[in-house]
């Protein structure tokens, strides 16, 4: 009797449709970025350096600044793995909302918005640990407390925040520096416009793909015959040689034996 398996519906359409938002827990640090960056956090300086711009219009200065911090929160640097993340993770698209940047289009974002991306990313480690965040993703934010209220200790605690805000600014600009360095070396392996992970054309056409894959089958089970009977070959080589040869003959001609020896009897 066979078994019934649930149903594998990966091609059945969506009929309803869905908001991004519920992709992830109401909880979930993509939730919190996005909101950090759209609701608390001032884009001004970023906003306005599109202001005189024509052509196409940009992806929203909004989206793209959440998606770099929520990329550097989870360790995750290169522009390319960022692009393939915002088609393949479901945490990414529900802040790109299905239109996902290419891996040069993020690039350039970061590059054009360095100084200013570095300020609010400053900006937003300082408020989350002000927040009482224990941790951003990866990021430590459980960081020595520092006492508000005035005390004969009033300025070890100045300087004890001055040492505070050089550490979060040194994080931050390891994080935008191993993106520049991510960026670079992939370039450099890839080609600047190749994102590495590119399928060869056949892998794309059904018909193709079936051909170019039974060909591979029939090279891989042609090999293992192959293989077998080198094996085989092998094996009877080496029983061959384990065959006990017979000894050669003796040289010269073969000593008859003496007869025996009589030894008389006493008093004979």
């Amino acid at each position: 009797m066979s078994k019934t398996f649930r149903a594998w519906k990966i091609d059945q359409p969506l009929l309803l449709p869905l908001a991004v938002q519920d992709f992830v827990a109401p909880g979930h640090l993509a939730r919190f970025v996005l909101a950090l960056i759209a609701d608390e956090i001032d884009l001004i300086v970023i906003v306005a350096a599109y202001s005189n711009e024509k052509g196409q219009p940009p992806f929203n200065p909004h989206m793209m600044t959440a998606l770099l911090l929520y990329a550097y929160c989870c360790g995750i640097y290169s522009s390319r793995r960022i692009a393939l993340a915002c088609r393949e993770r479901v945490d990414f698209m529900s802040i790109v909302a299905f239109d996902p940047p290419d891996f040069r289009t993020i690039a350039t974002f970061r590059k054009r918005h360095l100084k200013a991306l570095s300020g609010l990313f400053v900006q937003v480690l300082k408020l989350c640990e002000k927040a009482g965040l224990v941790k951003l993703g990866h990021v430590a934010l459980d960081g020595a407390k520092i006492k508000a209220n005035a005390s004969k200790h009033k300025a070890m605690s100045y300087e004890r925040m001055e040492k505070r805000a050089a550490e979060l600014e040194a994080e931050v600009a390891r994080w935008l520096s191993s993106a520049e360095a991510a960026d670079a070396g992939e370039d450099k392996l890839y080609g600047r416009d190749r994102i590495g992970e590119e399928m060869p054309d056949w892998v794309a056409d059904k018909k193709r793909r079936a051909e170019t894959i039974r060909a591979a089958k029939a090279a891989a089970e042609a090999k293992v015959k192959e293989e077998a009977a080198a094996e085989e070959k092998r094996q009877a080589k080496g029983r061959r040689s384990r065959v006990r040869k017979p000894l050669p003959p003796p040289l010269g001609p073969i000593p008859k034996p003496r007869g025996t020896l009589l030894i008389p009897k006493a008093g004979s």
